[in-house]
């Protein structure tokens, strides 16, 4: 089982802060069903809220490992 960010709830400035910074991040979950045998890093995932495939690189899109065998 795998995480990743998809979007943050709202973005924000303090007054005294050098910019607006993501608060609240909204996670999409999924099953890691293969690896790249080219690059271990990206892998095939079956998202879990509606079973479409997407893939991912763990540098780029900077995917979580929630648990594993």
């Amino acid at each position: 089982m795998v995480r990743w960010v998809v979007d943050y709830a709202y973005f924000a400035a303090s007054p005294h802060s050098d910019g607006v910074h993501p608060y609240e991040p909204i996670y999409m979950y999924g099953v890691v069903v293969e690896v790249s045998q080219a690059d271990p890093r990206s892998v095939a995932v079956v998202c879990v809220r509606d079973g479409r495939w997407v893939l991912l690189h763990m540098i780029h899109d900077e995917f979580e490992i929630l648990n594993g065998v």
